[in-house]
Protein backbone atom coordinates (compact mmCIF):
# COMPACT_ATOMS: atom_id res chain seq x y z
CA UNK A 1 0.00 0.00 0.00
CA UNK A 2 2.82 2.65 0.74
CA UNK A 3 4.30 1.50 -2.79
CA UNK A 4 1.20 1.93 -4.80
CA UNK A 5 0.35 5.55 -2.68
CA UNK A 6 4.46 6.48 -3.51
CA UNK A 7 3.56 5.49 -7.37
CA UNK A 8 0.45 7.63 -7.27
CA UNK A 9 2.17 10.52 -5.56
CA UNK A 10 5.04 10.74 -7.91
CA UNK A 11 2.38 10.72 -10.57
CA UNK A 12 0.61 13.34 -9.25
CA UNK A 13 3.91 15.38 -9.39
CA UNK A 14 5.09 14.72 -12.38
CA UNK A 15 1.78 16.23 -14.17
CA UNK A 16 2.12 19.86 -11.66
CA UNK A 17 5.49 19.93 -12.83
CA UNK A 18 4.57 19.25 -16.76
CA UNK A 19 1.89 21.95 -15.41
CA UNK A 20 4.14 24.39 -14.19
CA UNK A 21 6.53 23.93 -16.79
CA UNK A 22 4.02 25.30 -20.01
CA UNK A 23 2.67 27.83 -17.51
CA UNK A 24 6.41 29.28 -16.94
CA UNK A 25 7.14 28.98 -20.78
CA UNK A 26 3.89 30.82 -21.68
CA UNK A 27 5.17 33.61 -19.10
CA UNK A 28 8.64 33.59 -20.15
CA UNK A 29 6.92 34.29 -24.30
CA UNK A 30 4.96 36.81 -22.37
CA UNK A 31 7.61 38.95 -21.24
CA UNK A 32 9.37 38.78 -24.11
CA UNK A 33 7.03 40.99 -25.52
CA UNK A 34 9.28 44.13 -25.42
CA UNK A 35 11.89 44.69 -28.00
CA UNK A 36 14.79 45.64 -25.51
CA UNK A 37 16.96 46.83 -28.52
CA UNK A 38 16.15 49.27 -31.21
CA UNK A 39 15.41 47.79 -34.48
CA UNK A 40 18.15 46.90 -36.95
CA UNK A 41 17.54 45.46 -40.25
CA UNK A 42 20.63 43.14 -41.00
CA UNK A 43 18.83 41.36 -43.77
CA UNK A 44 16.07 42.57 -45.82
CA UNK A 45 13.27 39.60 -46.27
CA UNK A 46 13.53 37.54 -49.94
CA UNK A 47 10.21 36.72 -49.27
CA UNK A 48 8.04 39.44 -47.99
CA UNK A 49 7.08 42.44 -50.64
CA UNK A 50 6.13 45.85 -49.18
CA UNK A 51 2.93 47.38 -51.03
CA UNK A 52 0.96 50.16 -50.47
CA UNK A 53 1.84 52.48 -47.42
CA UNK A 54 -0.77 55.06 -45.84
CA UNK A 55 -0.03 57.14 -42.96
CA UNK A 56 -3.29 58.61 -41.03
CA UNK A 57 -3.51 61.17 -38.61
CA UNK A 58 -6.38 63.13 -36.22
CA UNK A 59 -6.24 64.63 -33.16
CA UNK A 60 -5.87 61.31 -31.03
CA UNK A 61 -2.45 60.20 -32.71
CA UNK A 62 -1.23 59.02 -35.84
CA UNK A 63 -0.89 55.31 -37.17
CA UNK A 64 1.03 53.56 -40.35
CA UNK A 65 -0.62 50.90 -42.10
CA UNK A 66 1.89 48.87 -44.01
CA UNK A 67 0.74 46.23 -46.52
CA UNK A 68 2.85 43.51 -46.15
CA UNK A 69 2.77 40.40 -49.11
CA UNK A 70 4.25 36.84 -48.18
CA UNK A 71 5.15 35.69 -51.55
CA UNK A 72 6.38 32.71 -50.67
CA UNK A 73 4.88 29.26 -50.40
CA UNK A 74 5.42 28.66 -46.50
CA UNK A 75 4.49 30.59 -43.65
CA UNK A 76 6.77 33.45 -41.87
CA UNK A 77 7.21 34.15 -38.10
CA UNK A 78 8.57 36.82 -36.32
CA UNK A 79 8.68 39.53 -39.55
CA UNK A 80 10.68 42.30 -38.71
CA UNK A 81 9.03 45.72 -39.48
CA UNK A 82 11.00 49.11 -40.39
CA UNK A 83 9.41 52.18 -41.31
CA UNK A 84 10.11 55.94 -41.40
CA UNK A 85 7.13 58.99 -41.33
CA UNK A 86 8.33 61.86 -43.33
CA UNK A 87 6.99 65.33 -43.92
CA UNK A 88 6.48 66.80 -47.25
CA UNK A 89 9.76 67.68 -47.53
CA UNK A 90 10.94 64.17 -47.14
CA UNK A 91 12.01 64.82 -43.83
CA UNK A 92 12.00 61.99 -41.14
CA UNK A 93 9.54 63.08 -38.47
CA UNK A 94 9.62 59.47 -36.72
CA UNK A 95 10.99 55.98 -37.17
CA UNK A 96 9.92 52.24 -34.74
CA UNK A 97 13.43 51.99 -33.93
CA UNK A 98 13.75 53.00 -30.35
CA UNK A 99 14.76 50.50 -27.26
CA UNK A 100 11.69 49.47 -25.69
CA UNK A 101 9.06 48.79 -28.00
CA UNK A 102 6.45 46.30 -28.22
CA UNK A 103 7.55 43.63 -30.06
CA UNK A 104 3.90 44.25 -32.19
CA UNK A 105 5.32 47.20 -33.27
CA UNK A 106 8.41 46.38 -34.81
CA UNK A 107 7.43 42.86 -36.53
CA UNK A 108 4.63 41.17 -37.73
CA UNK A 109 3.79 37.76 -35.57
CA UNK A 110 3.53 35.58 -38.48
CA UNK A 111 1.91 35.61 -42.55
CA UNK A 112 0.40 32.89 -43.87
CA UNK A 113 2.04 31.34 -47.30
CA UNK A 114 0.66 33.70 -50.18
CA UNK A 115 -1.05 36.36 -48.23
CA UNK A 116 -1.03 39.94 -47.52
CA UNK A 117 -0.77 41.97 -44.25
CA UNK A 118 -2.23 45.01 -43.36
CA UNK A 119 -0.03 45.60 -40.23
CA UNK A 120 -0.48 48.42 -38.44
CA UNK A 121 1.02 51.16 -35.88
CA UNK A 122 -0.90 52.84 -33.64
CA UNK A 123 1.49 54.18 -31.97
CA UNK A 124 3.27 56.92 -33.92
CA UNK A 125 4.01 59.72 -32.14
CA UNK A 126 5.87 62.92 -34.05
CA UNK A 127 5.80 66.99 -34.60
CA UNK A 128 4.92 67.91 -37.81
CA UNK A 129 2.99 67.08 -40.56
CA UNK A 130 3.22 63.70 -41.47
CA UNK A 131 2.58 62.96 -45.51
CA UNK A 132 4.13 59.37 -46.35
CA UNK A 133 5.81 56.33 -44.89
CA UNK A 134 8.44 54.30 -46.10
CA UNK A 135 9.19 51.35 -45.11
CA UNK A 136 11.32 47.39 -45.06
CA UNK A 137 10.59 44.15 -44.46
CA UNK A 138 13.66 42.46 -42.34
CA UNK A 139 14.00 38.26 -43.12
CA UNK A 140 11.59 36.64 -40.84
CA UNK A 141 12.65 35.31 -37.44
CA UNK A 142 12.27 31.29 -38.80
CA UNK A 143 9.96 29.44 -41.07
CA UNK A 144 6.45 28.59 -39.88
CA UNK A 145 4.30 25.59 -40.14
CA UNK A 146 2.63 24.75 -43.39
CA UNK A 147 -0.61 25.86 -42.28
CA UNK A 148 -0.97 28.56 -39.17
CA UNK A 149 -3.04 28.19 -36.52
CA UNK A 150 -6.76 29.38 -37.45
CA UNK A 151 -7.98 32.38 -35.67
CA UNK A 152 -11.31 34.06 -37.38
CA UNK A 153 -12.33 37.72 -36.75
CA UNK A 154 -15.85 38.52 -37.27
CA UNK A 155 -18.67 41.08 -35.92
CA UNK A 156 -16.95 43.88 -36.59
CA UNK A 157 -19.05 46.97 -36.34
CA UNK A 158 -18.21 51.00 -35.53
CA UNK A 159 -19.40 51.88 -31.98
CA UNK A 160 -21.66 55.42 -31.38
CA UNK A 161 -18.21 56.53 -29.74
CA UNK A 162 -15.93 55.70 -33.31
CA UNK A 163 -14.38 52.76 -31.63
CA UNK A 164 -14.52 49.29 -33.69
CA UNK A 165 -16.07 46.18 -31.49
CA UNK A 166 -15.83 42.27 -32.82
CA UNK A 167 -15.15 39.37 -31.68
CA UNK A 168 -12.17 37.13 -32.50
CA UNK A 169 -12.48 33.33 -31.79
CA UNK A 170 -9.11 30.72 -31.76
CA UNK A 171 -10.25 27.73 -33.52
CA UNK A 172 -6.88 25.51 -33.38
CA UNK A 173 -5.23 23.84 -30.75
CA UNK A 174 -2.65 26.30 -29.77
CA UNK A 175 -3.24 29.14 -27.25
CA UNK A 176 -2.44 32.48 -28.36
CA UNK A 177 -0.70 35.32 -26.15
CA UNK A 178 -1.03 38.88 -26.83
CA UNK A 179 -2.94 38.45 -30.03
CA UNK A 180 -2.83 41.35 -31.93
CA UNK A 181 -6.59 42.05 -34.16
CA UNK A 182 -5.63 44.47 -36.43
CA UNK A 183 -8.59 46.60 -37.99
CA UNK A 184 -8.23 48.82 -41.40
CA UNK A 185 -11.66 50.91 -42.74
CA UNK A 186 -11.74 51.56 -46.56
CA UNK A 187 -13.98 53.93 -48.44
CA UNK A 188 -13.39 54.09 -52.22
CA UNK A 189 -10.75 51.52 -52.07
CA UNK A 190 -8.61 53.77 -49.99
CA UNK A 191 -7.64 53.24 -46.35
CA UNK A 192 -9.56 56.16 -44.11
CA UNK A 193 -8.75 54.61 -40.85
CA UNK A 194 -6.98 51.64 -38.96
CA UNK A 195 -6.50 50.72 -35.50
CA UNK A 196 -5.41 48.07 -33.57
CA UNK A 197 -6.33 45.45 -30.17
CA UNK A 198 -4.11 43.35 -28.33
CA UNK A 199 -6.37 40.23 -26.49
CA UNK A 200 -3.70 39.44 -24.07
CA UNK A 201 -4.47 35.26 -24.10
CA UNK A 202 -6.91 33.35 -26.17
CA UNK A 203 -7.27 29.61 -25.03
CA UNK A 204 -8.06 27.10 -27.94
CA UNK A 205 -11.56 27.25 -28.86
CA UNK A 206 -12.47 30.22 -26.77
CA UNK A 207 -13.78 33.46 -28.20
CA UNK A 208 -13.17 37.09 -27.41
CA UNK A 209 -14.57 40.65 -27.57
CA UNK A 210 -11.86 43.47 -28.37
CA UNK A 211 -12.59 47.29 -29.00
CA UNK A 212 -10.03 49.11 -31.34
CA UNK A 213 -9.82 52.99 -31.71
CA UNK A 214 -9.05 53.77 -35.53
CA UNK A 215 -7.05 56.78 -35.80
CA UNK A 216 -8.70 58.16 -39.01
CA UNK A 217 -12.35 58.68 -39.90
CA UNK A 218 -14.22 54.99 -40.22
CA UNK A 219 -17.67 56.97 -41.07
CA UNK A 220 -19.39 55.18 -43.68
CA UNK A 221 -15.99 53.06 -44.38
CA UNK A 222 -15.77 49.30 -44.59
CA UNK A 223 -14.35 47.58 -41.87
CA UNK A 224 -12.09 44.69 -42.26
CA UNK A 225 -10.59 42.82 -39.22
CA UNK A 226 -7.60 40.04 -39.08
CA UNK A 227 -5.29 38.62 -36.22
CA UNK A 228 -2.28 36.41 -37.48
CA UNK A 229 -1.83 33.82 -34.88
CA UNK A 230 1.27 35.19 -32.41
CA UNK A 231 1.82 31.23 -31.42
CA UNK A 232 2.00 28.59 -34.15
CA UNK A 233 2.85 25.83 -32.45
CA UNK A 234 1.97 24.03 -28.59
Amino acid sequence: MKVAALLVAVVALCGCESTQSKSARLERSAKRSLHEKGLVIKQPSRDVAVGATTVLHDENGTAAVIELRNRSARSLVGVPVAFSVRDGARKKLFANDAPGLDTSLVSAGSIAPNATLEWINDQVTLDGDPRDVVAEAGAEKREGPHALPEINVDSVALQDDGSAAGKVTNRSAVEQLRLVVYVIARRDGKVVAAGRAIVPRLKPGASATFTAFPIGDPTGAKLEASAPPTVVAP
